[in-house]
């Protein structure tokens, strides 16, 4: 059992919201991705950033602030920043993403 602010979550609960974050994260890859993103023209990718930021402030509150959190968020706005640059370098934007969906492991589940 993880102690939340409202309670706790069972053990599985947090795996299945940590396996769920992770795919999240990586879809940022397919959408930023030249031989992908094609792929999802109905997807907007600042606001697939912007809703996976907002979903981690939430989990990150209700657990009280976990150092692993505020490392995924840094390392996800890193990754924005490079998806506005003007020369944008998909090689770093994958390896920050990737860096953050391997953090995301390592948030406790109980």
């Amino acid at each position: 059992m993880l102690s939340h602010k409202y309670g706790t979550f069972k053990r599985e609960q947090v795996k299945d919201t940590k396996e769920a974050l992770r795919k999240q994260i990586f879809f940022l890859l397919l959408l930023a991705d030249p031989a992908t993103k094609g792929q999802y023209p109905d997807v907007d990718i600042k606001r697939a950033f912007d809703n996976l930021m907002y979903r981690l402030d939430g989990f990150n509150s209700l657990l009280s602030y976990p150092t692993e959190v505020v490392d995924i968020l840094s390392i996800l706005e890193e990754a924005r920043k490079k998806l506005e640059e003007t020369e944008f370098d998909f090689d770093t934007y994958r390896k920050l993403i990737l860096d953050a969906g391997a953090r995301v492991n390592t948030i406790k589940e109980g």
